[in-house]
């Protein structure tokens, strides 16, 4: 299964966490645990986490660091950086960094219930990161051409939305081009909804949104969308754009702005939403 649990650094952890390995390409994109567990530990806003397997070793690193601000980016005061984060080199290719990714909105969200900002910087050469933190619902808001190694993406979550971590999307291999269904499944194995559109060279066009009633206001339907462009960059590479023509309800404009559509024109009928994907 690779079920894990994210819960904060212990002293019984440090033997663990000085074992930790990362390849070199691994320690440019993160420091490897024992790099930055003293600082973690004597700063009263940063918190050091880890993440353990079902078997109890511990698999995964990472800090939280409460009013931090990154070098040439200007992000309000009352946030969250997560920071350091890294998979044990011998514990990769099991799925525990997508699980720890997808586990951290509602994670973090339980921890700081006053604070509603969480960041993350990736750089921008590390694109298997930076999908799969949109993946997990962070929107990409900032680039930085001049970072330690080159150009870097500052992400951003807004922890006072609701996120479901286990949604996955999956491509209705049934219907043709240029129509395209996308299967909303929950928990590996259940069709909860469905997103339908039509391909048109590199625009997808969102015709219908669709949840069943019973899994409604649970954030679904916001979770699938934040997946939407990861999954289609991997099943759709020619796809650079997703628009969607929306009514006046109040609700369906939030649900699509807080995934990260911008409103592109209007008129007496509708707004036209629009949201870049490959970049």
């Amino acid at each position: 299964m690779n079920d894990i649990t994210i819960r904060e650094y212990r002293k019984e952890d440090r033997e663990s966490l000085e074992t930790f390995e990362l390849s070199v390409k691994q320690q440019v994109y993160s420091s490897l645990p024992k790099d930055v567990l003293g600082d973690a530990v004597n700063d009263p806003d940063r918190t050091a986490c880890v993440v353990e397997n079902e078997e109890g070793e511990i698999v995964g690193f990472f800090v939280l660091h409460k009013y931090y601000q990154h070098e040439g980016y200007d992000t309000p005061h009352e946030v969250v950086y997560i920071r350091s984060l890294s998979i044990n080199e011998k514990q990769q290719g099991r799925g525990y960094g997508t699980k720890v990714a997808m586990a951290l909105p509602q994670y973090v969200q339980g921890k700081y219930t006053s604070l509603d900002h969480l960041y993350l910087v990736v750089d921008a050469e590390n694109q298997g990161a930076w999908n799969l933190y949109e993946r997990a619902g962070f929107m990409h808001t900032a680039t930085k051409e001049d970072g330690p190694i080159g150009k870097e993406r500052l992400y951003y979550l807004d922890l006072d939305q609701k996120y479901v971590h286990n949604v996955k999307l999956e491509l209705d291999e049934s219907v043709d081009l240029p129509h395209v269904r996308v299967d909303i499944i929950l928990n590996k194995k259940e069709k909860v909804g469905y997103i339908e559109g039509e391909a048109d060279k590199e625009v997808l066009r969102i015709i219908h949104l669709y949840t069943e009633a019973a899994e409604r206001n649970r954030g679904i339907a916001s979770t699938a969308l934040r997946q939407l462009g990861t999954f289609l960059r991997r099943n759709m590479p020619d796809i650079r754009e997703l628009t969607v023509n929306v009514d006046d309800a109040a609700e369906k404009i939030r649900l699509f702005e807080r995934v990260g559509f911008v409103k592109f024109d209007e008129d007496e009928n509708a707004r036209l939403y629009k949201k870049y994907i490959n970049y």
